[in-house]
């Protein structure tokens, strides 16, 4: 005989054992052929056993965890917080099983029993709520999950209090679930949810200020985060309007955001000078890196570069509000930070086509001079995102290459489509020449003063699942929520809704 079943102590629980003849040339063909079907075999079998003692393992352990939830209810410790544990734990059971509706209902004691033992605001039932979050956006029941986002926020604010560093997740966390809010276009007025994000990001950077050393915590990223959020207020006009400041469908105290900031980052509610003070902020952060930094060493040359960037975003902003004398003046100081510079570093700096603002979630364009020869789709877009694209999804885009000149205030024009890399319909080539048209580029600088530009040649990949009305969207959705995957729609097109 040439092979047997025999026990294993492998994943699979079963094996083959084969015994090799000293030559197995010298086998018949029958024999030959059986030895063949038996490993064909053998290896169809391995994943199937498998499956089936995952599945066992699963119901042992769900059988595991009734029984010390019997046990100690017959003992009459029905408030046992080894109960709220194990509802937790087969809670998980269920979600993994697609069985949402009797998580929820595991979830919903178990959060009962927290309370119960440690208190109505104790952060021991945040795992829980944040599971039942979960199942409520895996049933559709978005509204069921904003409520418990609210409420864990909630405890964290109750159990944390004021001034304590331990909540600045808690604030980033639901800072973001209000930007999904938004690119989502969840609730009656949308765009009330920028207003709390942008509070909460606010009350995070004031947070970190107040602490001993600020610089462990990534306060560039949040100035960002609030600039940005400054221009999308601008684009849907949010804040002046007082049925949206002030609508009962703010989730977010302004006054309890005073006891954190004290009026540092309101700037009247004016959007323009929110971010102003956010990208001014960045500015000094840089320069005095450049200032600590050794004279001719790499790192200084470094520094030099994100400064003289940082400067070029203050430009842009004004741009974007057609504040034009005053980007003109911002650009000219871009440039003389640089003056000294080889060549190489200003046109690392200069040189490029830039989509602004910068720090919002595009995908920066990038030059085709051979349209016959272009390779793999570059990382560019004209639309933005609300969370990053991951480059190996961008790789599967389609793309378009087009012509287009550009003046001195960024606004494009004598767009042409040149060419796709799939055929598109006429629908599509409108809506990407609208887009184009829509977006505002950073002008060329001519010894550091804008310029007219001709004949730029670009290309842009795009999501087809993203052609929306005149909005393109490339995508719309946190890595914290990359589950979310973008659904239903973006942070651009509710931009343009709202407006």
């Amino acid at each position: 005989m040439y092979f047997r079943s025999c026990s294993s102590d492998n994943k699979s629980g079963v094996s083959v054992a084969f015994i090799k003849p000293a030559n197995t040339a010298s086998l018949g063909f029958g024999r030959r052929l059986l030895l063949a079907v038996s490993l064909i075999i053998s290896g169809l079998l391995t994943p199937l056993v498998s499956l089936a003692q995952d599945a066992a393992g699963t119901l042992l352990d769900q059988q595991q965890l009734e029984r010390t939830v019997a046990e100690l209810e017959a003992k009459g410790d029905t408030w046992h917080p080894m109960i709220a544990e194990s509802m937790i734990s087969l809670a998980r059971l269920k979600q993994a099983d697609n069985n949402h509706t009797e998580a929820l209902a595991m979830l919903e004691r178990a959060v009962h029993i927290s309370r119960v033992n440690h208190g109505l605001f104790s952060l021991q039932q945040a795992p829980a709520i944040k599971m039942q979050i979960a199942s409520h956006l895996a049933l559709n029941e978005w509204q069921e999950a904003d409520s418990l986002e609210q409420y864990h926020f909630y405890i964290h604010s109750r159990s944390l209090g004021v001034g304590n560093p331990a909540l600045i997740p808690a604030l980033l966390s639901y800072a973001e679930w209000h930007v999904e809010a938004f690119a989502d276009r969840r609730g009656e007025l949308p765009a009330t949810r920028l207003i709390d994000a942008y509070r909460l990001y606010s009350a995070v950077l004031s947070l970190v200020d107040a602490q001993p050393e600020p610089e462990k915590y990534p306060r560039e990223h949040y100035l960002h985060r609030l600039a940005y959020l400054s221009w999308l207020m601008h684009r849907t006009g949010v804040q002046s309007r007082p049925e949206t400041l002030y609508a009962k469908t703010r989730q977010v105290d302004d006054d309890w955001i005073e006891r954190f900031t004290e009026g540092e980052y309101r700037h009247h509610n004016n959007p323009f000078l929110q971010g102003q003070h956010a990208l001014e902020q960045i500015i000094s952060m840089r320069e005095r890196r450049v200032e600590e930094s050794a004279p001719g060493s790499s790192i200084h040359r470094e520094m030099r570069k994100l400064h003289a960037e940082a400067v070029l975003d203050m430009a842009d902003w004004n741009l974007l509000f057609d504040r034009r004398q005053g980007a003109e003046v911002v650009y000219r100081q871009a440039w003389e930070l640089l003056s000294d510079e080889d060549d190489a570093l200003k046109t690392a700096v200069f040189d490029r086509m830039v989509l602004i603002p910068s720090f919002e979630n595009f995908m920066q364009p990038e030059r085709t001079t051979d349209l016959a020869s272009s390779s793999a789709p570059a990382m560019a877009s004209a639309f933005s995102s609300a969370r990053p694209v991951r480059s190996e999804r961008l790789q599967t885009w389609p793309w378009v290459t087009m012509r287009f000149d550009l003046t001195r205030n960024g606004r494009v024009t004598n767009v042409e489509l040149l060419e796709s890399s799939t055929e598109i319909n006429e629908y599509v080539r409108r809506n990407m020449v609208m887009a184009l048209r829509g977006s505002v580029l950073r002008p060329t600088l001519n010894e550091g003063t804008p310029d007219i530009t001709r004949g730029l040649v670009y290309r842009f990949p795009y999501d087809p699942a993203r052609i929306a009305g005149n909005v393109i969207e490339t995508e719309t959705a946190a890595e914290s929520v990359e589950s979310l995957d973008n659904q239903t729609g973006g942070i651009e097109s509710a931009a343009n809704e709202a407006q």
